[in-house]
């Protein structure tokens, strides 16, 4: 039988929420450590691809970054298919942003996916002064889906790294519980 360390899991995560809310900054900011005021939109999606170790076994993850825009709404839905996780994606600045996490985003993502390990963070922490969404209402939404919650920055790096292993961590869990559920049946 193998160790925990030979063994590696591979997790397709997707990035989801509205236009310019920080999804590339916060993906690149968790794979190369780097920060860029630069803004750029992505066009229909960016997969980058991050190998940690959690609890014990090699896990890459797969962060597909999508683009928020509308009119890529019908290829998003395609790159939704197979992902064991979803981050949804608000602007704690942008108060739309964060109302449309429960009024588009979950909508959009659970008419492909049934079972996933879904979770909500507020980016830009950094920008406290500007601040318009609250802490406990992202904290609230997060329970009502039964999702876990982040507040974010990519600027200062704050929780990425910490929200990133959690969720890789909570995938993980899930994949291996289910997994023994499956070989407690077979014959």
């Amino acid at each position: 039988m193998a160790s925990n360390n030979d063994q590696k899991f591979i997790f397709k995560i997707i990035v989801c929420g509205d236009w310019a809310v920080g999804k590339t900054s916060l993906v690149r900011r968790y794979a190369t450590n780097t920060f860029t005021n630069d803004y750029l939109t992505t066009i229909a999606m960016d997969v980058t691809n991050k190998d940690i170790f959690v609890d014990g076994f090699n896990v890459s993850l797969a962060l597909w970054d999508t683009s928020g825009q509308e009119r890529f709404s019908a290829l998003r839905k395609r790159y939704y298919q197979g992902a064991q996780g979803v981050i949804f994606v608000y602007d704690i600045t942008r108060p739309e942003s964060y109302r449309n996490i429960e009024k588009r985003w979950v909508h959009e993502v659970g008419e492909v996916l049934e079972d996933y390990v879904p979770a909500i963070w507020g980016t830009k922490a950094d920008l406290e002064d500007k601040r318009v969404v609250s802490t406990n209402s992202g904290d609230r939404v997060a329970r009502r889906l039964k999702a876990y919650f982040f507040e974010t920055s990519a600027l200062s790096g704050k929780n990425v790294e910490k929200a990133f292993t959690s969720l890789a961590r909570l995938v993980l869990s899930k994949v291996l519980t289910s997994s023994k559920k499956e070989t407690s049946f077979s014959v």
